[in-house]
């Protein structure tokens, strides 16, 4: 078996596709956990409270960075099509960025007041460069998936994970506070998008150049659902997790807010970007099978095997061991993070497992559907985590109830997902 394992490996396609991100992204995370022992007792749970502060609003910006276009760049037939897609997902990016930098330097010290985060003044001017560097990432992420150089997006990857921890490391020991965590994961995002785009920038962005106003306002209208439905969907899903470090903040405060941030820190974005590297591949293969006529149910359930089978031993561990293992990697002032881990299991490997369910509306064109699904499901949870969490005052218990709540929508859009195709497939049978 580990023979006929290594030979389909050997031979390319999904598996190797696969393995090099799923490689990568292992590797990407290896480094900040290997570190995190040293950066806990670098920084404090305040410091950490305010990077998760800055980081939610930043991913909040980015998913709208691009207009959602950087997520059509797989889908069409044309060559031409896709690089009037990036050309036009680069050009809003570069808008943003622009709006954005006019818009907080006259605000900048009310708005951080108005968060509850008065120190991360200064830091909301950089804001929109970090904005900048997360919408290119996601853009050249796209068209490396679609030009198949998934080498490259892994490089990009351990780039942005090297950054983050050396810059980090450096500015910890140099004393400069949460302002080292922000500055170090800026620095990480920079080095990516030089490793995912540097193969394009020695051809000096060709593909950039020859298309016409008209050209691109077409390409624009026929993928119009991203920017009118996908923007939303994913800006609902980002806002989740801002709503519920504001709510930490206001009713437990920043030391919380750092507990939360460390299992997200260490367990719910390397899940996140293991699960993404595997979606990557599959929306790949979607749009294409989808193309061709060919069935896509057995390429789901192929990913959906590799990641409940990744997700066993690392979630199974965290859930019988999580506040010990906490406190023994992190310092005794952690515990409290591995209890909130623990926790969070069944929703984080619900989630992780889940993922690339999500790249089946974008390729099937049920994306105002897949929008509401997600939109009830969220107003769901946070408005039970809200409620438990201001009737009882215990965030422990809002995060048990949220985590039943969230196990059970990831499932229920699975099975959604799964209707779809089968639905799909036996009509064009």
């Amino acid at each position: 078996m580990l023979k006929t394992a290594v030979q389909r490996l050997a031979a390319g396609g999904f598996a190797r596709n696969v393995a090099t991100l799923t490689g990568g992204a292992a590797l990407a995370q290896l480094l900040p956990l290997l570190f995190a022992p040293l950066l806990t007792r670098l920084y404090s749970p305040d410091d950490f409270g305010l990077l998760a502060v800055f980081s939610a609003w930043l991913s909040n910006l980015a998913v709208i960075a691009t207009a959602r276009y950087d997520m059509a760049i797989v889908l069409p037939k044309e060559e031409r099509d896709a690089e009037r897609l990036m050309t036009l997902a680069l050009a809003i990016n570069l808008a943003l960025f622009t709006v954005l930098t006019a818009l907080l330097l006259p605000a900048y010290g009310w708005i951080a007041a108005t968060l509850g985060a008065p120190a991360l003044a200064p830091w909301l001017l950089v804001l929109p460069a970090g904005v900048w560097l997360a919408g290119s990432l996601q853009a050249w992420t796209s068209w490396n998936n679609r030009q198949r150089r998934y080498a490259a997006n892994a490089q990009g990857r351990v780039a942005q994970s090297l950054g983050v921890t050396l810059a980090q490391v450096g500015t910890g020991w140099a004393g400069w506070g949460f302002a080292g965590l922000i500055a170090g994961s800026l620095a990480g995002q920079a080095l990516a998008l030089w490793a995912q785009a540097r193969a394009d920038l020695a051809a000096r962005l060709a593909w950039l150049r020859g298309h016409r106003r008209a050209e691109l306002a077409t390409v624009a209208r026929c993928y119009a659902e991203f920017p009118k439905v996908n923007t939303p969907h994913a800006f609902v899903v980002a806002f989740q997790d801002s709503l519920m470090l504001a709510l930490l903040a206001s009713l437990a405060g920043h030391a919380v807010v750092g507990q939360y941030a460390l299992v997200l820190r260490v367990l719910k974005l390397p899940a996140a970007l293991l699960g993404q590297a595997v979606s990557q591949v599959i929306f790949r293969d979607l749009a294409e099978a989808h193309a061709h006529g060919r069935a896509m149910m057995p390429l789901l359930a192929r990913a959906l095997a590799v990641l409940a089978a990744a997700a066993l031993l690392p979630f199974g561990l965290l859930l019988v061991a999580g506040e010990p293992l906490f406190g023994w990697v992190f310092g005794a002032g952690w515990r409290e993070a591995g209890v909130i881990a623990a926790t969070l299991v069944p929703y984080l490997a619900a989630a992780f497992v889940a993922g690339p369910c999500f790249m089946v509306p974008m390729v099937i064109g049920r994306q105002r559907a897949s929008f509401l699904f997600v939109l009830v499901g969220v107003a769901v949870n946070m408005a039970v985590f809200a409620a438990v969490f201001v009737t009882s005052r215990d965030a422990l218990l809002a995060f048990k109830v949220m985590s039943g709540v969230m196990t059970l929508y990831f499932a229920a859009y699975v099975a959604w997902i799964f209707q779809l195709l089968r639905r799909l497939e036996t009509q064009g049978a």
